[in-house]
C-alpha cells in the first residue's frame, strides 16, 4: 500500500491500490478513497493482496515492480511468492533494478537469455532434482537444498532449458547495462 505513494508521485494515480494500510498515512488513504482496497489480515503481505486484487479483475499478465520494500526480509518474502502465484498466472515477473525473476512450471520450459547472461536458479522443494541445459556449470539431477545451490550461473546460448518434477522453480535472469 505505501508503494503506491511513490508510484503516484512518479507515474499518476495507480488504477488501485491494496494492502493492509498499515503503513499509509491517513491524507494518502483519503486520496486514493474509491481505488482503495483495504484488507486489514495479517496472514499474508501487501504484495499478495494485491496480486489477489489483480486476479478478480482479470488480470493475468502481471509483472511485479517495487517489490523488495528497500528490505532484504521483503525481497526474499516477495520473490517467494511468485511460485505461489505462479499457479493462477503462469507469466508473472518481478522485475528488479538488477534483473527480473520469473517461474518455470513443472515438468519445465524453456527460458529466453543470451550468451553470457548472469542466470540463477531457486527452487522450494529440496527433495526435488533438477536438469538446466546451456549453462556454463552444469546442472545434472542436482537437488537445490538451499537457494545458493542453482546459483551464479552463466548461460551459454539464447535460451536455458529445464526439467524437474514438483514445485516451481523461480529463475533470475541478470539485466545487461551493454546490451
Amino acid at each position: 500500500d505505501r508503494a503506491a505513494v511513490a508510484y503516484a508521485a512518479r507515474f499518476g494515480r495507480p488504477d488501485a491500490v491494496a494492502g493492509d494500510c498499515d503503513s499509509l498515512p491517513a491524507a494518502d488513504r483519503a486520496s486514493f478513497a474509491g481505488i482503495l482496497e483495504r484488507d486489514p489480515g495479517q496472514e499474508d503481505n501487501d504484495l499478495a493482496k494485491a496480486f489477489r486484487l489483480c486476479l478478480r479483475r482479470g488480470w493475468r499478465d502481471i509483472v511485479v515492480l517495487g517489490a523488495t520494500g528497500r528490505r532484504e526480509d521483503h525481497a526474499l518474502g516477495n520473490v517467494s511468492w511468485l511460485a505461489d502465484f505462479a499457479a493462477e498466472a503462469p507469466g508473472v515477473a518481478m522485475l528488479t533494478d538488477w534483473g527480473v525473476f520469473t517461474v518455470v512450471l513443472p515438468p519445465g520450459g524453456r527460458v529466453a537469455t543470451a550468451p553470457g547472461m548472469q542466470v540463477s536458479f531457486f527452487s522450494f522443494d529440496p527433495r526435488q532434482a533438477l536438469d538446466a541445459e546451456g549453462v556454463v556449470y552444469p546442472v545434472r539431477g542436482l537437488r537445490l537444498r538451499r537457494w545458493h545451490d542453482a546459483a551464479l550461473n552463466e548461460a551459454t546460448g539464447e535460451e536455458v532449458a529445464l526439467a524437474f518434477a514438483g514445485e516451481p522453480v523461480i529463475v533470475y535472469r541478470a539485466f545487461d547495462a551493454g546490451r
